[in-house]
């Protein structure tokens, strides 16, 4: 609208030198003045209604944006003995209410960002202070030809106590995994250097990694980080929400929180 400024100056400007004018021209000029006015005022007119439908239309993107943004989740049937009898790698306290099993690729960057960015905020938030059990299982994908060796090396730590410091070697050097990297890695943490090796080898530790993909894929699992979160009742994970994808903080608290302010029998208790 700032270009229609100068139009009115100079109307306004023209309106003061009539003076002097006859009759007749002047009121010719003023006709034509208010004509010109006239003009103006219905195109300003015009250009606020303009402006009104893009401000809604504007207003309406920025909604369908932010629903688009949130994170799209479902509720899971009841799940037995969720942390297979303490077998599985896991943080957290035996007394916390609340778990979170998390199903991942040491070849996805999409879990490299979500441990960068959000499992120290849950670790300090939630799980060190007695809330959440953290529970890992893996779920290499197949075009990630450096994922399987990996989990089968950071379960081969998990049998010296070591899983979740060689967890974090992984994902901080994730374009070096290979041999190498686990044998450098394993030496750092003073692993038993004979015993890594033998299990390297051991078509055990390959077959319960290829038995959490076949559990996350019966889930509905079908890419890399998802998590099952859920109230515990015993041995079990009561309804659990399955989310998917790297999740802020932000998001997660607010289900953890949800559950954990849920009345009883809407959580299956």
């Amino acid at each position: 609208m700032s270009t229609f400024i100068p139009k009115y100056i100079v109307l306004i400007i023209a309106l003061f030198l009539l003076n002097g004018c006859d009759a007749e021209a002047q009121n010719t000029k003023e006709s034509k003045l208010e004509q010109e006015l006239s003009a103006l005022k219905q195109e300003v007119s015009e250009l606020k209604k303009q402006l009104a439908t893009i401000g809604a239309q504007v207003s309406e993107i920025h909604t369908i944006a932010k629903d688009a943004r949130k994170p799209r989740h479902k509720t899971l049937p009841d799940q037995e003995n969720f942390n297979i009898d303490g077998t599985l790698p896991e943080l957290g306290e035996a007394t916390a209410s609340l778990a979170i099993i998390e199903f991942s690729d040491f070849q996805c960057p999409y879990c490299k960002r979500y441990v960068d960015n959000t499992f120290s905020k849950l670790k300090t938030n939630f799980i060190e202070n007695g809330k959440v059990k953290y529970v890992a299982r893996d779920f290499p994908l197949g075009f990630h030809d450096k994922a399987k060796g990996a989990a089968v090396a950071a379960n081969c730590s998990l049998q010296q106590g070591a899983y979740w410091p060689m967890r974090e070697q992984l994902f901080n050097n994730m374009r070096q995994l290979g041999d190498e990297l686990y044998q450098s890695s394993a030496e750092q943490l003073e692993l038993d250097m004979d015993k890594f090796a033998k299990c390297l080898a051991d078509e055990a530790i390959l077959a319960k990694v290829e038995q959490d993909m076949s559990y996350g894929t019966s889930l509905g699992i079908r890419g890399t980080p998802s998590f099952l979160i859920g109230r515990i009742e015993g041995e079990r994970l009561i309804n659990p929400t399955l989310l998917v994808g790297a999740q802020s903080y932000e998001t997660f608290a607010a289900v953890l929180n949800e559950l954990a302010s849920a009345p009883a029998e809407e959580s299956g208790e």
